[in-house]
């Protein structure tokens, strides 16, 4: 009747007939799921994640935007005081010099 191309257990090479057949099916679908795109990222999920470091990277910059104002206010403020502290200490030495030559006088 011809050769038998079925797979028979009697068969001495059946375990790697059937080892072979395994890895064809597999490397067919290993092809076929590359040339679908299997395992790309797809362009919404780039896009999203690209909004999302923009996102990130707009709010740090905000964040450190603000933290370099409040240090510049207390800079601004400390500042001021330090100039109000100078101002007061100078009118009371004017003061003092102006009443030490008042009491020369005097005498």
């Amino acid at each position: 009747m011809g050769k038998q191309i079925l797979l028979l257990e009697g068969d001495p090479n059946f375990g790697v007939r059937v080892l072979l057949v395994v890895l064809a099916v597999l490397l067919l679908a290993g092809f076929a799921g590359f040339a679908a795109g299997c395992g790309q990222v797809s362009d919404q999920t780039k896009q999203e994640a690209n909004n999302k470091v923009e996102s990130k990277a707009k709010q740090a910059k905000q964040e450190a935007k603000k933290k370099v104002e409040a240090k510049g206010k207390q800079a601004k403020k400390k500042l001021e005081t330090k100039g109000q502290q100078a101002k007061q200490e100078a009118k009371k030495k004017i003061e003092a010099k102006g009443q030490h030559q008042h009491q020369k006088k005097q005498r």
